[in-house]
């Protein structure tokens, strides 16, 4: 793997950590930060390590009576694999708890080059599993679990799913690549312990998430011709998140087909069991990922679904991760999209 690589990395995560900086700590109104954090060990794959959680409570939570649970949202952000933080949502997260008291986790998956292609996932089962596992610590009700994310994180939201699905009803179905050509196995005990915690995915909610590896970014952006503009960006973008992502992999070895890299794609039985009855799609109008983002939206409509969401007018891919603070008032368009989101939210968790 090449310097430049990591050289080009760290020049992103530190303009998109500017940008965080401008739009949590600038761009009012505020929203809340975490009230603490955990760090936890991968407990599913072959990729030992540790990564962090952090944990937005509402008011009242450490008051809370031993037979009193909250709802739980769990959140994946985005940054293509491979920048992002897990502080990028709490703007969102903060709607969503003005809304209906929750916990809610936010989860700093392990991040491309160092973690390629598919240590996010697995980091994100395992959050998920510890999370339901230690539900009575959190004074949480781990059937009411919601899954949301942005970008890279919506994608991790449906193939988490696949794979926690595959685990938990130890199926074969999906093969988990191994990055590592000498991998350390994991604690057979470890595995276990986790793997029986009983929750409930009740819903998901996703932000113009990728769904469909198979096709390339320029057959992504040919497919919406409001994105041709945005196709010209320095090649530092784009295609650095792939190389990352994948780069142990011959380009050969991979299946883009698979569940794990491209979710709209699933088989009709995987997606009918894995992912829950309850779904809300956000999608942006100038972004080379809405096309197959409605196509996944009217698949998932004809296994059966409830796909609630829209399409963002006149918003390219991740308009709402832009610092509103130069401009004061805050986004309207992106308050609007949270906020009907958060309305969803409560519904799929049956909150009148």
């Amino acid at each position: 793997m090449s310097t430049s690589l990591y050289i080009r990395t760290y020049i992103l995560r530190f303009l998109q950590t500017l940008g965080r900086y401008c739009d949590l700590y600038l761009s009012t109104p505020l929203p809340r930060g975490p009230a603490f954090t955990r760090r936890i060990k991968s407990t599913v794959g072959d990729s030992p390590g540790e990564f962090e959680l952090l944990f937005y409570t509402p008011p009242g939570y450490e008051k809370l009576g031993k037979e009193e649970k909250l709802p739980l949202l769990v959140n994946f952000h985005g940054g293509g694999y491979t920048i992002g933080n897990a502080a990028d949502d709490a703007r969102f997260i903060t709607t969503i708890q003005r809304r209906t008291p929750c916990l809610a986790v936010s989860i700093s998956y392990r991040l491309a080059p160092s973690h390629p292609f598919p240590i996010g996932i697995t980091d994100c089962v395992t959050s998920l599993l510890y999370l339901w596992s230690h539900s009575t610590e959190l004074s949480i009700d781990p059937s009411l679990t919601i899954l949301t994310g942005f970008s890279a994180g919506g994608q991790f939201c449906y193939t988490s799913s696949y794979l926690l699905h595959s685990e938990l009803s130890k199926s074969t179905s999906i093969q988990i690549p191994n990055p590592n050509p000498n991998p350390t196995p994991l604690p057979q005990n470890s595995k276990e312990k986790e793997s029986q915690a009983p929750g409930k995915i009740v819903g998901i909610c996703t932000f113009y998430a990728p769904t469909n590896w198979t096709l390339t970014r320029l057959e992504r952006a040919q497919s919406n011709p409001l994105t041709q503009p945005l196709s010209s960006l320095p090649g530092l973008f784009f295609p650095l998140f792939e190389t990352a992502y994948f780069h142990p992999y011959a380009p050969s070895s991979l299946d883009f087909s698979s569940p794990l890299l491209s979710p709209g794609l699933a088989p009709d039985e995987l997606v009918r069991e894995a992912l829950p009855e309850n779904l809300c799609l956000m999608t942006c109008e100038w972004d080379s990922l809405l096309v197959e983002g409605e196509v996944f939206r009217e698949r998932l409509r004809g296994l059966g679904k409830r796909v609630e969401g829209y399409v963002v007018r006149g918003v390219p891919h991740g308009w709402d991760k832009w610092p509103s603070w130069w401009w004061g008032g805050g986004d309207r368009r992106r308050d609007e999209a949270y906020k009907f989101v958060g309305e969803r939210v409560r519904e799929f968790w049956g909150v009148g």
